[in-house]
């Protein structure tokens, strides 16, 4: 059974594990319902391999869904296709290593997690700016002297609390390149400024046996990735965050004014962008965002004063001891699971969500009842019978379900637990 860390966010209250995977370009397996994959160097790709074209030089948007998730590091890296299916070519072929992203709104981020899409850059907009990049996405530079092809993008991240890299490749289709650059490099590949640190992998894992590749960022040589990273890049519609059926509170998803609602197609995520995209205005110290590297909103960091109120982390509120969690499941499709909560804190009503990493379709359970699960059945929520709505510190709840899943050899994960206080009047 996985060990979880708890969240506790907006008065939300979670066992958190963690999954993310790179949607921008779009990755091998575009299903917004899939799970994230630990096995690498890169998921199963889907029947149809779909292949982002490229020319050398441009800027390619590079984003990814943060799933309620926040803190780490993003590692990219970039070989060619044939050699994605060895680790090792990744780990000497790195483009860069960025930040995973959280919730940079006052009070929104909490113990490594945040309510998907957790203020992630949405399509038509991109980052500008090397000081920016807490915002799920990145860009990144085609190199100069690659010899026309098909090259593979990976994407690896261990964010939030989890001990595990979770990998996702793309296909990109590169022409115009000069083979015969002199391109050779060594040390280790540029690392983002001012990332909210993982609770689990050090920064230091995503560096280890690796080496920046043999690239050129410039049409003469060597050259600097990203000297020009205000320039728009080839895909700036296409939004990484997917769909709000990917967060633990769909409807806060949804009312927020983030054009959620503007993606119409979750398997190939896009906005529709009005007029010319332009590079965002050059951020500043009296602009009411927090970005430029600050540490709370226009003040500390590289460029601004420093901040004289310190950030905290929110007052505990968990309303639960412990949440003990287990599940079985047979080859034949079937799943039992099991969920003793520990109560800690007064509360008049409750509410307990799964979020699995694949559909799974729960028949029967005990102990509560039903409230709502998304269209993939990913995510499921209960809440209390009446004779266990109130409930009181010492007080055990006992939650069991049997469902079924699709019998193809892959087991769901169950990746987020999340045992709260139920306040209608905040959702």
């Amino acid at each position: 059974m996985m060990k979880c860390l708890v969240l506790v966010i907006v008065g939300m209250i979670a066992g958190v594990c963690s999954h993310s995977w790179m949607s921008c370009p779009p990755s091998f397996d575009t299903s917004p319902s899939r799970g994230g994959n630990t096995v690498g160097p890169c998921e199963r790709e889907g029947r149809k391999k779909i292949v982002t074209e490229v020319r050398a030089g441009d800027r390619l948007k590079v984003g990814w869904t943060s799933n309620n998730h926040a803190g780490g590091w993003v590692r990219l890296a970039l070989v060619p296709d044939g050699q994605h299916k060895v680790y090792e070519h990744f780990e000497k072929n790195v483009l860069k290593i960025v930040c995973y992203g959280h919730d940079e709104r006052k009070g929104r981020t909490s113990y490594g997690d945040c309510i998907h899409p957790c203020n992630a850059r949405k399509g038509c907009e991109y980052m500008a700016n090397k000081y920016d990049g807490n915002r799920y996405d990145t860009t990144i530079k085609i190199p100069y002297n690659l010899a026309e092809g098909v090259y593979i993008l990976q994407y690896m991240s261990a964010m939030s609390a989890h001990k595990t890299f979770y990998y996702s490749c793309a296909r990109l289709k590169i022409v115009g390149g000069e083979p015969s650059l002199p391109c050779k490099r060594t040390g280790l590949a540029p690392v983002a400024h001012g990332c909210m640190a993982g609770t689990a992998v050090p920064l230091t894992k995503y560096e280890q046996n690796t080496k920046m590749g043999d690239f050129c960022f410039s049409p003469k040589g060597l050259g600097d990735q990203d000297a020009d990273m205000s320039r728009v890049p080839i895909n700036p519609e296409c939004d990484p965050r997917i769909t709000c059926q990917l967060s633990v509170n769909s409807k806060q998803c949804m009312s927020e004014d983030n054009k959620m609602k503007d993606i119409v197609d979750s398997w190939d995520p896009k906005q529709t962008c009005k007029g010319e995209i332009v590079p965002p205005p050059e951020p500043t110290c009296s602009d009411g965002i927090k970005n430029n590297g600050e540490q709370m909103i226009d003040c500390g960091g590289p460029e601004c004063e420093k901040c004289f109120e310190e950030p905290t982390e929110p007052v505990d509120t968990r309303i639960y001891k412990s949440l003990d969690y287990t599940q079985k499941q047979w080859e034949d499709g079937n799943i039992n699971i099991r969920a003793v909560v520990t109560v800690s804190k007064d509360a008049n009503d409750w509410r307990y969500t799964m979020f699995f990493t694949k559909a799974v379709d729960i028949r029967t359970f005990w102990g509560c009842k039903i409230i709502s699960h998304n269209d993939f059945k990913t995510i499921w929520t209960f809440g209390p019978q009446h004779w266990t709505k109130k409930i009181k510190p010492g007080q055990v709840i006992q939650l069991g379900f049997n469902g079924k899943f699709e019998a193809d050899g892959e087991y769901p994960e169950c990746v987020t637990k999340n045992f709260r206080a139920y306040d209608p009047d905040a959702y």
